[in-house]
């Protein structure tokens, strides 16, 4: 018996569902981006309060969404404003809720390369000082 196989032992999750990505993933139609720009209006008034951050580490991107506590559209408005940061940066993969249900996990292809970005309340990480 002569089997041999390739595993690399210091690939992560992260590195395993990035290839996976790579290898399986197709962008998502604007029908799609619709739908999921709905389940993260939901996600906002559901779970923010007043800051969400969308993160992605390896770019070392961060933006830091304020929502107006008085607005009725606010959680909609974010929810667009994600979808367009997210589309901005390059081809949307994949948006999925965690299994947690805190976060979004948002895959996009950026120059040909997939990149994780998180969705997440920021509510506890601002000090505001007035």
């Amino acid at each position: 018996m002569d089997n041999k196989y390739d595993v690399d032992l210091g690939a992560t999750l992260y590195d395993a569902n990035k290839q996976l990505v790579k290898q399986v993933e197709r962008p998502l139609t604007h029908v799609e981006l619709a739908g999921r720009q709905d389940k993260i209006t939901k996600f906002f008034e559901n779970k923010v309060k007043e800051y969400a951050m969308l993160l992605c580490h390896d770019q070392r991107d961060y933006t830091i969404f304020h929502l107006n506590q008085d607005s009725l559209v606010a959680p909609m408005t974010a929810a667009s404003e994600v979808i367009g940061c997210c589309t901005d940066r390059g081809e949307v993969v994949s948006i999925e809720r965690t299994d947690d249900g805190i976060a979004y996990e948002i895959w996009i292809n950026i120059d040909g390369e997939p990149y994780c970005y998180y969705l997440f309340p920021y509510d506890q990480a601002v000090i505001e000082c007035s």
